[in-house]
């Protein structure tokens, strides 16, 4: 009896023995970890979860100190461990949606964080909940599902004009194109100092401009030339004033883009883009003539498609001139078959209508001369139309 209580008593002792050095290992894998040594964290929670298996807060603490050493990658197992030993243990799956997004596993990521009752989180944890949720949805491209959850984390940051412009992009990616500029547009106004969020809708608002027609498309450039020059008088650099140029042609005002575009060309002379404009500026206001010039200095600058698009143009200001044989060169150097056979039509009406005019202008002489010799022959017989008598 006596040896039987002394084998109870031996293994009490070093079931108390191995429970004090497990504790020992947690306390330390803890302290590692709040030091910010997240590799000795690891390993003393490695050391822990051998010792005490069915423990699922040494697999979650042995995932956070791997997710925060910079190994999401192998963090995901012992935090699917912490799962499968307690279903319902909310931060080893928040985490454990962070180590798939860490480790580039969108799917995994999105599978599991769908498990979770976001709502029900503390406010930040459900921000990076949504912001990671959303990243994978994007890398999958299911830009609708990403933008919603982007919305969310918007909602959630009311004063974060960076996550509502972050919307709006998401919005775009996903044709949203309305949303999208309610967006830039409330981000813009949250925070006005961001160029690249006015660029942002300067740009949307010229992709609604393009799918518009009439009053309605010049009034939605003339909402991004507001934005655009709002942006310009925060930095006129070449960049921002060919983008203003671009919505005043849009907005069809012309006389401002030949004003714009002549401070972008006094900046960089060496971009085609600008002297193209200018000459389409010019074209718009009839100045046909005037447009030549930055015309033909585009073409010294362009190569491929872009100088068949300003050979196309000159065509076209060349036609408008009469100048019929230029324009069939430039149409045809631009590929354009059918504005080179236009203009060879119009060149033969023209040709067909002056020969009609010096024929004509022969009839009037003519009628003229006759008249004049009426008059002589009226005034060698007397003054009057009657034959002469014998």
């Amino acid at each position: 009896m006596t040896n039987f209580r002394f084998v109870c008593a031996l293994i009490a002792c070093c079931l108390l023995l191995a429970a004090n050095a497990a504790l020992a290992d947690y306390e330390a894998g803890t302290a590692a970890f709040r030091s910010g040594n997240f590799e000795l964290a690891a390993a003393e929670f490695q050391k822990f979860v051998a010792e005490r298996p069915d423990e699922p807060q040494g697999y979650h603490m042995l995932g956070r100190a791997l997710i925060f050493a910079g190994r999401p990658g192998d963090a995901v197992g012992p935090l699917r461990k912490a799962v499968e030993l307690n279903p319902d243990d909310v931060p080893s799956r928040v985490y454990l949606g962070r180590a798939f997004d860490e480790s580039n596993k969108p799917a995994e990521c999105i599978a599991a964080l769908n498990r979770l009752d976001i709502g029900s989180l503390p406010k930040q944890a459900q921000i990076q909940v949504y912001q990671r949720r959303g990243r994978s949805h994007a890398k999958l491209g299911n830009t609708g599902s990403a933008a919603v959850d982007l919305g969310r984390v918007a909602d959630l940051k009311p004063g974060d004009a960076r996550a509502r412009f972050d919307y709006g992009k998401k919005l775009q990616d996903d044709a949203q194109l309305d949303a999208a500029i309610a967006a830039f547009e409330r981000a813009t106004s949250m925070d006005g100092s961001m160029t690249e969020w006015k660029e942002a809708l300067v740009n949307a608002l010229k992709i609604k401009g393009r799918g518009a027609e009439g009053e309605a498309k010049t009034a939605v450039y003339r909402r991004a030339e507001a934005v655009a020059r709002s942006l310009v008088g925060s930095d006129s650099s070449y960049e921002n004033l060919l983008l203003l140029a671009e919505v005043q042609l849009g907005g069809k005002n012309y006389e401002s883009a030949v004003s714009t575009l002549q401070q972008a060309i006094s900046k960089r002379a060496g971009d085609w883009h600008a002297h193209y404009y200018l000459g389409q500026a010019y074209g718009s206001l009839g100045r046909f003539n005037d447009a030549e010039a930055p015309l033909n200095d585009a073409l010294t600058l362009a190569s491929g498609q872009a100088e068949r698009q300003v050979f196309d143009y000159l065509g076209f200001v060349l036609e408008k001139q009469k100048k019929f044989g230029e324009a069939i060169r430039c149409y045809e150097r631009a590929g354009n078959a059918a504005g080179a056979a236009r203009v060879r039509e119009n060149q033969q009406i023209a040709a067909d209508n002056k020969e009609a005019d010096e024929h004509n202008a022969t009839v009037d002489e003519i009628k003229k001369r006759l008249g004049e010799l009426q008059e002589e022959l009226d005034e060698i017989t007397g003054g009057t139309k009657e034959p002469p008598r014998r």
